[in-house]
């Protein structure tokens, strides 16, 4: 009876995190997360500070977009749910489409009139060895996103 009580406060708990939410792909990416959580030992969930709303611009365009990142996720009963050796996964959410990266970390960069998603990447992901440092740089421009690096998962 405890632990059914302790489950259904879990999902309560995670579920009013949640709501900080500001689109439907980021809350969707949210529950996702909780859910996993709650699936492993019935661990309790915490988004943190996870959803962060960005924008990008280029003299070609600006466009208001969210970040979810995964590295803000908390697990009570999982150290290392979320990221993994490569990094955690960085979600960007751009008019209702969502593209995901592996990532060590991230920055918001101005570079004159642009402002660019500087994202750390896993070695591996620019032709090094996984502890070799990488960057791949996300710029809007005519309204997509555009980057050197390798396509979004």
């Amino acid at each position: 009876m405890y632990t059914k009580l302790l489950a259904i406060v879990a999902t309560l708990v995670s579920s009013a995190g949640s709501a900080m939410a500001v689109s439907p792909e980021a809350q969707q990416l949210i529950d996702r997360a909780a859910a996993d959580c709650q699936a492993f030992e019935n661990g309790e969930f915490d988004q943190g500070d996870a959803v962060i709303e960005i924008e990008l611009r280029s003299q070609f365009g600006t466009v208001d977009a969210e970040l979810v990142d995964e590295s803000q996720y908390a697990c009570s009963s999982a150290a290392s749910l979320y990221c993994g050796t490569g990094g955690c996964m960085l979600n960007l959410i751009v008019n209702g489409e969502t593209m995901a990266w592996q990532a060590t970390g991230w920055r918001l960069i101005d570079w004159g009139p642009d402002r660019i998603l500087l994202i750390g990447r896993d070695g591996g992901w620019c032709g090094g060895a996984g502890a070799e440092v990488c960057y791949e740089a996300l710029v809007w421009s005519n309204g997509k996103m555009l980057t050197v690096g390798p396509a979004p998962e």
